[in-house]
């Protein structure tokens, strides 16, 4: 199989799946160092670095390490955010370089071209990983159109102590007409970005801003560039014969600093599918159909994040650049949080409940991934038009609905599903039982 991309979702996608027996070719082309961007991995990235078999290599390769994130968002006073953990400050070619060595080392065939698009007729099934470049992604894109927006970037030095409480920390400052942002990658160096809705004279812009003015004030400025940093999603994200992951099928803000992690994940989530497509065609289809669904439902959690971020950004800045973004159209169900909140709020509160199972809920084949795989298990329906359920935070719901029916306290059911399948927090199995009633699957009688 075809892997078209060196970033990080193609590397880590070839890896695993040169890694589960599968010849893999990787095709990518040469970056400039000199556009590489800094990029900051918060600590829930260890988890996907560990799947993917490379955060000893991440370690290793001296990353600098930060512990946490200031924001002043929409206000002159900075909030500190502490990571839990040390979290890893990247310049992304150092990082895409560790990450193509540790494809190379599982045996995945990498090889530099100037353009894709001549090896997509060699493989049954190509993977897409040429993130904005979209080699087959581009013809399926739809631009986010409240979200247009240019990146200036500016790479600054300072031999002395940065004016900023921890030098570790990534900061963020929104303005009237956009926000900034910077990234250290050592002690002296950060790269320091400006969004705006269209391009303009760097230096001008950051004049707008405030904490980002005062923290570069006396640092030299080595080098600056612009990018397209504007929103976009994708159709579909599966079609005959190819995945379209990480950037090549959608791009989110990088306000929320999940560039990266949200390519890992897009990455290990392609690898099972594609997996699943290659050792058995009967499947194929269940593959291609859920990696496609879960990738819809990651774009738009993104832009709700972003939306409720620019919502908060325009009671101080009400300009167009931020009310646009606020007012953004994303797919949601406040009837649906509302049922579940209330659900929620009844069986916490309940000394004793019963629940039963509603007689129109049916049990249907549903696809889930066990292991590297997409297999099809039962799943709740509970009307023809419902999607069907099998898991959510992180709970078995089929054995959850099943247990909870043989008990009348809340304690005793989640005694039984911890016993029964495996250890819990109980938060995860209250929340599980709030869905199954909020969807109507269980009645729950007090």
């Amino acid at each position: 199989m075809v892997i078209i991309g060196g970033g990080p979702a193609g590397s880590a996608s070839a890896r695993l799946l040169a890694l589960w027996g599968h010849r893999v070719k990787l095709v990518t082309k040469t970056t400039d160092p000199a556009r590489g961007l800094a990029e900051s991995l918060p600590p829930s990235t260890h988890k996907l670095l560990a799947q993917i078999g490379i955060l000893d290599a991440i370690e290793r390769a001296g990353f600098y390490r930060s512990t946490g994130n200031t924001a002043y968002w929409a206000s002159r006073e900075p909030r500190v955010e502490p990571f839990s953990g040390p979290g890893f400050q990247i310049f992304r070619p150092d990082f895409d370089a560790v990450m193509l060595d540790a494809a190379r080392d599982v045996g995945v065939d990498v090889s530099e071209i100037s353009d894709g698009r001549s090896q997509i007729s060699e493989s049954a099934l190509v993977l897409d990983c040429s993130g904005r470049a979209g080699v087959i992604g581009r013809r399926y894109r739809i631009a986010q159109p409240e979200h247009r927006t240019a990146a200036l970037v500016g790479v600054w030095r300072r031999d002395e102590r940065w004016p900023i409480p921890d030098e570790s920390h990534t900061i963020v400052e929104t303005f009237d007409d956009g926000w900034a942002w910077s990234v250290p990658i050592s002690r002296e160096v950060r790269h320091v970005g400006v969004m705006v809705e269209r391009g303009a004279d760097y230096k001008r812009v950051l004049e707008c801003t405030t904490a980002t003015r005062a923290m570069v004030d006396g640092a030299t400025l080595q080098r600056a560039f612009a990018c397209d940093a504007s929103l976009y999603r994708s159709e579909r994200y599966a079609g005959p014969g190819f995945l379209l992951v990480g950037d090549a099928g959608s791009f989110i803000d990088p306000l929320s600093s999940f560039g990266v992690k949200k390519a890992l994940a897009s990455a290990w989530m392609a690898a099972v599918a594609a997996h699943t497509i290659l050792i058995d065609s009967e499947r194929a289809a269940a593959a291609a159909d859920f990696f496609d669904a879960w990738e819809r439902r990651v774009y738009d959690d993104h832009l709700r994040r972003s939306r409720d971020f620019a919502r908060a950004a325009a009671e101080g800045h009400p300009h167009p650049f931020w009310t646009s973004r606020a007012d953004v159209n994303v797919a949601e169900d406040a009837e649906a949080d509302l049922d579940m909140r209330d659900a929620f709020d009844r069986i916490r509160s309940a000394d004793e409940i019963q629940f039963a199972l509603a007689d129109e809920v049916t049990f249907e084949r549903q696809p889930v991934i066990r292991g590297n795989e997409i297999v099809l298990e039962a799943g709740l329906k509970a009307c023809a038009t419902d999607d069907g359920i099998r898991f959510a935070h992180d709970i078995d719901l089929v054995a959850l609905a099943r247990i909870a029916c043989r008990h009348r306290r809340v304690p005793d059911v989640y005694d039984d599903y911890c016993r029964t399948l495996a250890p819990a927090p109980l938060p995860n199995v209250v929340s599980g039982l709030s869905l199954l009633v909020a969807k109507g699957i269980l009645h729950a009688r007090t």
